[in-house]
């Protein structure tokens, strides 16, 4: 594991990545897993846990006092997410790939779900996150005026997406995608900043646990009552994905929080992928099912879960090979990944 980090974080970063590569794989070596409950499963904790956590790791972040701040801020977060989304688009997938698509700059800006359009959501929260935070950082009085302002201007910031959206498509910018996401960052958010106070209390940690109970049962009892995945688009059914997915997302945090702190030693690969996992969102398109058959395989079938776990292992194998190696120079460690060593 890695010295200074947080160990829980990157835990769940861990499960949340292996999840988009699993499900990549199957949706790419089999056909019928859209109405499969494992399907169901993956699809309402996937993202949601990485936006969760994102939102939950604010708490180890200080406050935009100062205009230079957020400008600090701003460059920060547009190095670690817009950086690698040029790079591998335009440079990797639309150049040295030949992809024509990620060369069209405007189905980019309509079509980023094609690619790596997390990158773009996280950025657009981040943004606007940070914007609340610095007007928030101006009230001098109580943490909860504080923080009822933040909300309040995050808030405001859904808005003007919202009226962007309207006027030149959901689709602009993974907007649709942006607000979907932006409820669960700001609960990642809350739970960060009374996490401790919660647990101070006499009665904090039984209450947790019934919560997380309690969740869990919604979470299984709503994957049996509703597919996410197919399910339309609409007012109802968004907030039916939603809440599903932040019941999911409390249940499993609750119970990896609890397996992680008795069998710390068998997390040790989950927080190593939870650790690299941007590296691992935009390295593992390149090694995508790279065993096919002919034919279109069942997803339940001993051929299609071979396939799977084949592919699966395969992807994972190449990716870490290709991030350790492009790891070891700085230059590429930075353009690649946004990162500095």
């Amino acid at each position: 594991m890695t010295k200074g980090r947080n160990e829980f974080v990157d835990l769940i970063r861990g499960v949340a990545m292996l999840m988009v590569v699993f499900w990549h794989t199957m949706t790419g070596s089999t056909k019928g897993y859209e109405y499969s409950l494992l399907t169901n499963i993956i699809w309402s904790l996937q993202m949601p846990l990485f936006i969760l956590i994102s939102g939950y790791v604010t708490r180890y972040s200080k406050e935009l006092k100062t205009i230079g701040e957020l400008l600090k801020f701003f460059l920060k977060r547009t190095t670690a997410y817009l950086l690698p989304f040029a790079i591998w688009s335009f440079l990797i997938r639309g150049l040295i790939l030949g992809q024509s698509n990620f060369l069209n700059i405007k189905y980019m800006l309509w079509h980023t779900d094609s690619g790596y359009w997390f990158l773009i959501t996280i950025w657009t929260i981040s943004v606007i996150f940070g914007i609340a935070n610095f007007v928030s950082s101006k009230i001098k009085n109580t943490i909860l005026g504080k923080q009822a302002l933040l909300l309040l201007v995050y808030i405001c910031g859904m808005a003007v997406l919202g009226i962007i959206g309207y006027f030149v498509g959901m689709s602009f910018l993974g907007i649709k995608l942006t607000l979907y996401y932006m409820p669960l960052y700001f609960s990642g958010y809350v739970y960060g900043q009374y996490r401790d106070r919660i647990f101070s209390l006499s009665f904090g940690k039984r209450t947790v646990d019934i919560i997380v109970a309690v969740c869990l049962a919604v979470w299984i009892f709503s994957l049996t009552r509703f597919n996410l995945f197919t399910l339309a688009d609409g007012g109802k059914n968004i907030i039916i994905r939603a809440a599903v997915s932040l019941f999911g997302c409390i249940a499993v945090c609750g119970l990896l929080k609890g397996a992680f702190s008795k069998t710390e030693r068998g997390g040790a690969l989950l927080c190593l992928a939870g650790a690299h996992s941007i590296e691992i969102y935009l390295v593992h398109y390149l090694f995508l099912n790279l065993v096919k058959t002919a034919n279109s395989t069942p997803v339940f079938s001993i051929k299609g879960m071979f396939l799977t776990i084949l592919n699966f292992a395969i992807t994972l194998f190449a990716t870490m090979v290709t991030i350790m190696l492009t790891n070891s120079n700085r230059t590429l460690h930075f353009c690649l990944y946004g990162k500095k060593k």
